[in-house]
C-alpha cells in the first residue's frame, strides 16, 4: 500500500507540473517530431516472482487503430541469495543461478482508444554466465555483494526454499520452457495535447496457467492485474512516465504452506531525453510489494526497487523500427536480482 500511495503523491506532483507548464511549452504534441519511446519494459525476475502475473512498464499511449506492434527483447538476470530466519531457521532461501526472458509482445489497435495484447514469454533458469563479469564491475566500483559468491560459489545452479524444516522448493538442475501466457488490454481515455493534459490509461491483464509449473516456471493459476499509465511531454525532448498496479494473484500449490497475501502492487517513474531525434537515454525506478508472510528473511520480506538506465535508438530509414539495451540494478538487496540486462527490438506495423 505504500507503494501506491507514494505513486499517487507522485503523479499529483507532476499534474501540478504539467499544468505550470503551459507557459513554457504550447505546441500540440500530435505536431511533435518526437515521440517518447515510453519505459523499460522490465520484471523482477528473482525467482520467487515468475509464478505471478507481472505488467510490465508502459506508456500510456495506445497502438492506432488497425495498426499491429511487435516487441521482442531477452532480459537475463543473475541472483545470488543466501538468506534464514535468525535462530529459528524457519525460513531458509538459498538462490544461485541466472533467470532468461525471451518475450514476443503482440500488439493490435482494435479502434481508436483501444489496443489488445498478447504477451508470449519463454522462460530459462540455468547456471548462467554472467558471474565473472559482475565480480569484476563489483570489485572495481567496490560494490560487490558482501561473501555471497564467495560463499555460494560462481556457475553454480540451486534454488530452496524450506520453511519450519519442510523444503517447499528444491531445484538443482537447469530448466527452460513457456512461460505463463497474458491477454493485455489498455484504454487510453486522456490524450496530451494544448494546454496541460498529459496521456493517461487504464490497463488490465490476465495471465493463463500455460507454464510447467512441475520446472517452477508458473504457477498453475489464473493471475489478474489493473493500472493505470501517464506520462507526458515538455520542451520537445523530455518525457515523464509514471504508473501504478495491482495484481491479484492465487499461490502456487507448492508454496500451499504459506499464507500467502491475495495482492500485490507494482509502479514505475521514469524519464526520458531525447539527444537527437533518434537517440534517448531513459532513467527510472520500479518497484514491487511484497507479497510473502512475515519470514525476518530479506528476500521474503522487503519490498522490491530497481533502478535502471537504458538507451533507445530510431532507424532513420525505418523509422517504424526501433531498438533498446537497458542495464537494471536493485536498490533493496535480495528482493530483486542483483544485476539484470535488456535488449529488445520493436516493430510497427
Amino acid at each position: 500500500m505504500k507503494l501506491v500511495f507514494t505513486t499517487i503523491v507522485v503523479l499529483s506532483v507532476v499534474l501540478c507540473l504539467s499544468a505550470g507548464s503551459v507557459f513554457a511549452y504550447s505546441a500540440k504534441r500530435e505536431d511533435a517530431i518526437l515521440r517518447g519511446s515510453g519505459p523499460l519494459a522490465v520484471r523482477n525476475q528473482m525467482p520467487l516472482y515468475l509464478f505471478y502475473l507481472q505488467m510490465a512498464p508502459d506508456k500510456a499511449s495506445v497502438v492506432e487503430k488497425d495498426k499491429l506492434a511487435v516487441d521482442a527483447d531477452y532480459l537475463v538476470s543473475n541472483i545470488t541469495v543466501s538468506a534464514f530466519t535468525p535462530a529459528s531457521s524457519l525460513y531458509q532461501v538459498d538462490i544461485d543461478l541466472e533467470v532468461s526472458r525471451i518475450t514476443i509482445d503482440l500488439r493490435y489497435g482494435l479502434c481508436e482508444n483501444l489496443e489488445i495484447g498478447l504477451e508470449i514469454p519463454y522462460i530459462g533458469l540455468s547456471s548462467g554466465y554472467l558471474d565473472e563479469a559482475i565480480e569484476g564491475f563489483e570489485d572495481g566500483t567496490g560494490a560487490r555483494t558482501p561473501r555471497s559468491r564467495e560463499r555460494q560459489g560462481s556457475y553454480e545452479f540451486d534454488y530452496t526454499l524450506t520453511y519450519n524444516t519442510k523444503k517447499l522448493i528444491e531445484k538443482k538442475h537447469s530448466t527452460d520452457g513457456l512461460g505463463d501466457v497474458s491477454l493485455n488490454a489498455k484504454y487510453q481515455f486522456l490524450k496530451e495535447g494544448d494546454w496541460f493534459l498529459p496521456n493517461l490509461s487504464l490497463r488490465s491483464a490476465v495471465k493463463f496457467p500455460t507454464a510447467d509449473k512441475d520446472e517452477l516456471l508458473g504457477s498453475g493459476e489464473f493471475d489478474y492485474g489493473i493500472g493505470l499509465l501517464l506520462d507526458k511531454g515538455f520542451f520537445e525532448r523530455l518525457y515523464f512516465y509514471l504508473g501504478a498496479n495491482i495484481i491479484f494473484i492465487d499461490k502456487p500449490g507448492f508454496l500451499s504452506d504459506l499464507g500467502i497475501k491475495k495482492e500485490y502492487y507494482s509502479g514505475v517513474a521514469a524519464i526520458e531525453y531525447f539527444l537527437t531525434e533518434r537517440l534517448s537515454i531513459v532513467t527510472q525506478v520500479s518497484g514491487n510489494s511484497t507479497p510473502y508472510p512475515f519470514s525476518d528473511t530479506n528476500p521474503l520480506d522487503n519490498d522490491a526497487y530497481d533502478f535502471g538506465l537504458g538507451v533507445n535508438y530510431t532507424w532513420k530509414e525505418r523509422q517504424e523500427v526501433s531498438c533498446y539495451f537497458a542495464v537494471i540494478e536493485n536498490i533493496k538487496a535480495a528482493s530483486s536480482p542483483d544485476v539484470s540486462l535488456e535488449t529488445g527490438l520493436s516493430w510497427n506495423f
